[in-house]
């Protein structure tokens, strides 16, 4: 079985790639964290292949990218110089230079990258929300693997995308519909968490500043985080494999 290696981006301490990284991982994928707020380095080019798997230019030692999420909005560039070259990055995904995945702060890149408009919400979304796939998201070769059912999911935003042109709506739910998309063959983006669990939204919400939503307490919010680990852990696992997957075929 062939194996992968994907470049993961995590933009603030303690916003890393979590257990999806670890469920990358199991499925066969090899995980490479960048930090740039530390200093590293993100590479200037991906690795590029065609359907057969031959190299067609570029020089980099990746099959895909994750961009990970963060407090930041995703024009703040002032405090991440580095978030550019992210978007540019992602616009050569969007054209179908790589596959990357991008989640919250990466989802909302992704739709900067593609000019599409991102807004501040008047309360933010924090904990689980009730989401469902489209019927464009039941077809597609990631996204599909969550179809059939309507599924918790964690929330942690107070950035709103909305839909890209030309963009493939997967995943809705709650009054922030662009809950997953898909711009182009294979850059994804979400605005929901696949990979974080009780423990990091309780450092998350330890001296955030964000006015909780209606009705919550930060105690609440961990508790039904804690509720839904099961299924959170079920469908991030068949979404983790399904993504390894799908590189692996090409």
């Amino acid at each position: 079985m062939s194996s992968v290696r994907i470049l993961a981006i995590e933009h603030e301490n303690g916003t890393g790639p979590q257990r999806f990284g670890q469920w990358l991982e199991e499925a066969g994928a090899d995980v490479v964290v960048t930090r740039p707020y530390l200093g590293e380095e993100i590479p200037g080019e991906l690795l590029v292949r065609d359907p057969q798997g031959a190299e067609r230019g570029g020089t980099g030692a990746f099959d895909a990218l994750i961009v990970l999420g963060g407090s930041a909005g995703p024009s703040d560039d002032a405090d991440n110089p580095w978030f550019p070259q992210v978007r540019d990055l992602l616009r050569e995904s969007i054209r179908g230079e790589f596959p990357s995945l991008n989640i919250c702060l990466g989802g909302e890149m992704l739709a900067l990258a593609a000019d599409a408009p991102i807004s501040r919400r008047a309360h933010p979304q924090i904990g689980i929300y009730e989401l469902g796939a489209t019927s464009a998201g039941e077809s597609d070769p990631v996204f599909g693997s969550l179809a059939g059912e309507r599924m918790p999911a964690v929330l942690f935003h107070q950035e709103e995308m909305a839909l890209p042109d030309g963009a493939a709506l997967l995943i809705t739910g709650s009054d922030a519909p662009v809950q997953a998309y898909r711009l182009g063959d294979f850059a994804w983006g979400t605005q929901f968490h696949p990979e974080t669990d009780a423990r990091q939204i309780a450092r998350w919400l330890d001296g955030n500043d964000l006015a909780l939503p209606a009705g919550k307490t930060e105690d609440s919010i961990i508790v039904e985080v804690e509720a839904a680990d099961g299924e959170l852990v079920a469908r991030g696992r068949r979404l983790a494999t399904a993504f390894v997957e799908f590189l692996r075929s090409r």
